[in-house]
């Protein structure tokens, strides 16, 4: 039983006496078949022989009653009806499909329309003879024909069957037909039959005829030897012939042996065997002789022997060659040897008759390969490069080469007896084929416009190879090849490198080397080389940052400026006491007399002659002292220290005291008070005497002292010329970064001058500048001011200093970068403030004894030790009058550098009344301070309401701690000159905006001192750029991603006076704006956006862009 269609089943092997009734019962009865309701049966008649006068025999075949497939299983086939029949009559329809050029018709019917179309068939003959239709299932094969009568090939065939050229799929079999020029091919699929028939078919240059192939449509053998044989070959003068096909390559080439051909043709020698196409040919003799040849010639092709010799796929490739497999060829017929060799993927297929022939033919092939090697010197290696080694190649017999893996050998493989004749052609080669070298030195921006301009005719130069130099040392282009066409390629890119104008032009502009060699100064140099189709060479242009860190960025103490020591009074009281000395002695005498003078009664008329007026005051040692009544009872009163005037009086006294005691005797001789004076005056100089020999010994050890530190330090540090040579590097450095020399490579001088103009106008465009205001700007220290130099050479910009102004020039983002350093410098200083503001606190020093009275110091240096000492700095470096000094807060001692001399210091303090309450907006001078804002403040109460007024689904999930006010006179300078520009560019439109960021507890104390910095930019974000990020709603900076909580659970947001301006919108990659679109200026856009139309987060990449006004401490609440 089988499946013919849809509903419909075909029984077979039915008795004859079983009736029809019978089977309609047992379809019937589910439980004994499985079956359901019949609509009907019938019972196909048996063949019927056919009449004589019906010319399609294919009726009577013997195949008639085999199922074959057909198109489609809704399609009937009927089979075998000549192709010049025509229907009847059109009525009633018979047939529904075209006659087909294989005498096959086909009618498509549902299963009940082919249950009634049988029925009719059946009692209508067809010219005499009887018919009947009959299910047929889909074919699988197609029937392929050439429609120019060209023999086809089997592997051919099923190559492109199995391609997407021809809509096919995997190919089951090919089997030729017809001589070789009909095929069939069958699938795996059947479904890929009907897609093949859709579309048209060439192979070769000729169309091929593809319809749907059924077995039994094929005509039997006899009929195929009867039409060959009534078939005449032209070639053979009208001699019948018969064809075999051969469908495998192994045997067609085994074929191809005339010895193989004259040992199958040995039996029938009056037949003759050809080989044509896909088939071997049998044509001679009687068709018996040639039925018989051709069953012994495919008797012995399957019984041929098949012998494998496994080869590298090197030696396979070597044997594919067409020569090669021409020679071994003649080679087996010179041994007799009636056999082939086939290369495959992996070995070597040796075929033949005769299995001891397989055998020889083996052994004889094995020991044809004949590998030799010959060595290679660096200089031969060179040869195998240029173009006349393929030509080399291309010339040798039944040879192949190749490199060894070591790079030492040239390995060649060929056949006995050849192997001498192309070993002497390859060394021949390898001796005089070795390559000259000629080296064109062109410098580096020629050698670019050359490539770049002059790329056709560079790759012109067949046999020449060029290979571009771009060192240190030379840089041109090496040519390699014989040493004719080397010599004119050389001349050819002189002449050319010749003709290219070059020009040398420097440019001056601050730091333009190292912008010239960042992205965004290429970039515009790229720009203007496209324009102009000109080359820039930027060779000569060298920049690099320092090596190593200034001292000042190693550590983080404060810095003081430069002021006095001592004060005023102090200075005059020294100079004072170290007059002359001549003087001091002619005033001592005088000084002595005159107090002695004093020292007598009223009642003596000569002390009264030589007492001064009234009024009148005695001058001793550079000061006034007042006269005074000795004698009567001072009042009482603080003892306090004496000053060095009144202690040198006080010894006077004290020796007068000792020479007599009691009241004074009134001295009546002036001789006697000269000379008591005078000898009053010799003990004085001789105990003076003594303390100016304990000061000198004190010294002349200082002295000493300081020469030793001097001799160590020198040891220690490199000499002053080697300080002085790396003062002036660091000098030229910076002059090397702001001139710019650059080589111009155009057509003509006009190009050039034009190329000069432009690219200067453009590097322009892109200067920056900043200002920095500060006072401390007016006295910095001389480490400070070297410190300038260093950030110039740092970041490649110009500071320039004018009273307290200091002005920043350069590229791009440079004078940002080096303006934040210089503001960071600025912080650590500590300025001399005035002295009332120092609330009653004094200084002061004393001798290096520890004995003596205290000196204070000046007011400014005061203020300077009291700014280090609340900040609680340990220690800090001054410079007072010019000299260093270190104040170490720890030990509470002053050192002076220059003398290497110790003094021990102290901090005073007297009450002073306390100074009225400053207002928080009248800040001293750059002091930068966070004031908290009262609760009750219409300024606290607007940022609150502003605040939560932005919170949304966090309003009631937030509770603010405190809020503070940010003081900072240097950042919101810089913002608000920032602000100018950016109104001046913009058009004065609205260019500020309040936005919000959130941050870390630690991140909220660097950005109060520092203001932002988009350096640690990808700390939360980076998705619209890798700058710094504001949220336009506080319930974004609210977020536990933006701003973690602390330990406490406080979180930090920073109300912001951010300046947006143009904006567009962001990517991850900007380092900076992108360039405004369409302008001619080349401006970039001042911040970038989430959304261009509803912006919800603005991105700036400026540091001074941004002010923080406020500071919100807030927490989560903890209400649900």
């Amino acid at each position: 039983m089988a499946m013919a269609a849809a509903g419909a089943v075909e029984v077979r092997g039915v008795p004859p006496e079983v009736a029809d009734e019978l089977l309609v019962l047992y379809f019937e009865n589910r439980r004994r078949s499985g079956g359901g309701p019949v609509r009907g049966s019938y019972r196909k008649p048996p063949p019927t022989a056919a009449r004589p006068p019906i010319t399609g025999q294919l009726l009577t075949h013997k195949r008639h009653s085999a199922l074959g497939p057909l198109r489609h299983p809704g399609a009937l086939q009927l089979a075998r009806v000549p192709a010049s029949w025509s229907r009847p009559s059109p009525q009633p329809p018979l047939l529904c499909q075209a006659v087909t050029n294989d005498g096959a018709a086909g009618v498509s019917a549902a299963p009940m329309e082919f249950l009634a179309l049988a029925e009719r068939v059946q009692g209508r003959p067809l010219e005499e003879a009887s018919l009947a239709l009959d299910w047929v299932e889909q074919t699988d094969s197609l029937l392929v024909a050439s429609c120019g009568g060209v023999s086809l090939s089997p592997d051919l065939l099923e190559l492109y069957f199995e391609s997407r050229r021809s809509s096919g799929g995997p190919v089951r079999a090919v089997r030729l037909l017809r001589g070789g020029a009909v095929a069939v091919v069958s699938f795996h699929d059947p479904a890929v039959v009907e897609q093949v028939l859709q579309r048209g078919h060439q192979l070769q240059g000729h169309n091929l005829d593809v319809s749907p192939h059924y077995d039994f449509l094929e005509p039997p053998e006899e009929d195929e030897e009867e039409d060959a044989a009534a078939a005449a070959s032209p070639e053979d003068g009208g001699v019948p012939s018969l064809c075999v096909p051969l469908p495998e390559a192994a045997t067609r080439c085994l074929l191809e042996s005339p010895l193989v051909l004259q040992e199958l043709g040995a039996p029938v020698p009056e037949c003759t065997l050809r080989l044509e196409g896909a088939g071997l040919c049998i044509s001679g003799g009687d068709a018996d002789r040639r039925r018989q040849l051709r069953e012994g010639v495919e008797e012995a092709l399957r019984g041929a022997v098949r012998e494998q010799l496994p080869f590298s796929a090197w030696v396979l490739g070597f044997l594919r060659r067409a020569d090669v497999r021409e020679r071994l060829a003649e080679l087996l017929a010179e041994q007799g040897l009636g056999a082939c060799c086939v290369p495959g993927e992996e070995e070597l297929l040796v075929v033949a008759l005769q299995p001891s022939v397989a055998r020889q033919a083996t052994s004889f092939l094995g020991s044809l390969l004949a590998p030799f090697s010959l060595p290679l010197s660096e200089r031969q290696l060179l040869a195998l490069a240029v173009p006349r080694w393929a030509q080399v190649q291309a010339g040798l017999r039944c040879c192949v080469t190749r490199l060894a893996e070591s790079g030492e050998h040239l390995e060649g493989l060929t056949l006995r007896g050849l192997e001498e004749e192309n070993a002497a052609c390859l060394a021949a080669f390898l001796r005089d084929g070795v390559p000259d070298e000629t080296v064109v030195a062109v410098e580096a921006a020629p050698l670019r416009y050359l490539q770049l301009y002059y790329q056709e005719i560079l790759a012109g130069m067949a046999n020449v190879t060029l290979l571009p130099l771009e060192g240190a040392d030379v840089t041109g282009l090496r040519l390699s090849g014989e040493a004719g066409a080397c010599g004119a390629a050389a001349e050819l890119l002189q002449s050319l490198a010749g003709a290219v104008h070059t020009q040398t032009v420097t440019l001056r502009l601050p730091g333009i080397s190292r912008f010239l060699l960042d992205g965004r100064g290429q970039a515009i140099v790229q720009e203007l080389e496209r324009r102009f189709r000109c080359v820039v060479g930027l060779e000569r242009v060298r920049w690099s940052p320092p090596l190593s860190q200034h001292e000042l960025e190693m550590s983080q103490t404060p810095l003081a400026l430069s002021c006095r020591r001592d004060s005023a009074h102090e200075e005059e009281q020294a100079r004072a006491l170290h007059g002359a000395a001549g003087e001091q002695s002619r005033a001592s005498l005088e000084e002595i007399q005159g107090l002695l003078v004093a020292l007598q009664p009223a009642s003596v008329p000569a002390a009264a002659a030589a007492a001064p007026a009234e009024g009148e005051a005695w001058a001793l040692g550079g000061h006034e002292v007042e006269a005074e009544d000795l004698y009567s009872a001072p009042e009482p009163e603080a003892v306090a220290a004496p000053s060095a005037g009144e202690e040198e009086a006080a010894v006077v006294v004290a020796v007068d005291e000792s020479l007599e005691e009691g009241p004074l005797c009134p001295m009546a001789d002036p001789s006697m008070a000269e000379e008591e004076a005078q000898l009053l005056l010799a003990i004085q100089q001789s105990m003076d005497s003594a303390g100016q020999e304990e000061e000198e010994l004190r010294r002349a050890m200082e002295v000493s002292l300081r020469s030793y530190q001097q001799e160590r330090a020198e040891a220690a540090s490199p000499d002053a010329a080697l300080e002085a040579v790396l003062s002036i590097s660091l000098e030229e450095a910076q002059q090397t970064a702001d001139a710019a020399q650059l080589v111009l490579c155009a057509v003509s001088e006009g190009d050039a001058a034009c190329l000069s103009q432009e690219l200067e106008a453009a590097l322009r465009a892109q200067l920056r500048e900043e200002t920095v205001h500060n006072e401390g700007l007016r006295s910095l220290p001389p480490l400070c001011l070297g410190y300038r130099t260093h950030l110039e050479r740092k970041h490649a910009v110009n500071i320039s200093l004018e009273g307290a102004v200091a002005t920043v020039r350069g590229f791009a983002d440079y004078p940002v970068a080096a303006t934040r350093d210089l503001a960071l410098l600025l912080t650590r200083l500590l300025r001399a403030e005035a002295a009332r503001g120092l609330g009653g606190v004094c200084w002061v020093h004393w001798h290096a004894s520890g004995r003596g009275s205290p000196t204070p110091y000046s007011a400014e240096a005061s203020a300077l030790l009291e700014q280090a000492w609340c900040r609680g700095h340990k220690r800090v470096d001054v410079f007072f009058d010019g000299q260093p000094f270190t104040i170490d807060f720890e030990r509470m001692e002053e050192y002076d550098i220059g003398n290497a001399r110790t003094l021990p210091i102290g901090r005073t303090e007297r009450p002073v009344a306390p100074p009225a309450p400053r207002s928080p907006t009248a800040l001293p001078g750059d002091e930068v301070k966070l004031m908290l804002l009262p609760e009750s403040s219409e300024e606290f109460q607007e940022t609150v309401r502003r605040f939560y007024g932005t919170l949304e689904d966090f309003h009631s999930k937030i509770r603010i701690i405190k809020v503070q006010k940010l003081y900072h006179p240097l950042l919101y300078q810089q913002y608000m000159l920032k602000r100018a520009a950016m109104e001046k560019a913009c058009g004065h439109q609205e260019v500020e905006r309040i936005l919000y960021h959130g941050t870390t507890e630690p991140s909220s104390r660097e950005i109060c001192q520092f203001g932002f910095n988009r350096s640690f930019c990808g700390k939360n974000a980076t998705r619209y750029g890798q700058g710094v990020y504001f949220a336009v709603q506080a319930f974004i900076s609210v977020q536990e991603q933006y701003s973690p909580s602390s330990a406490d659970g406080d979180k930090y947001i920073f109300v912001t006076r951010t300046l947006v301006g143009d904006y567009t919108t962001g990517s991850p990659q900007l380092r900076a704006p992108p360039l405004r679109e369409g302008d001619a200026a080349l401006r970039r856009y001042d911040s970038v956006v989430d959304n261009l139309q509803a912006p919800s987060i603005f991105v700036i990449f400026n540091d001074t862009q941004a002010y923080p006004q406020y500071l919100i401490t807030c927490q989560r609440s903890k209400r649900r």
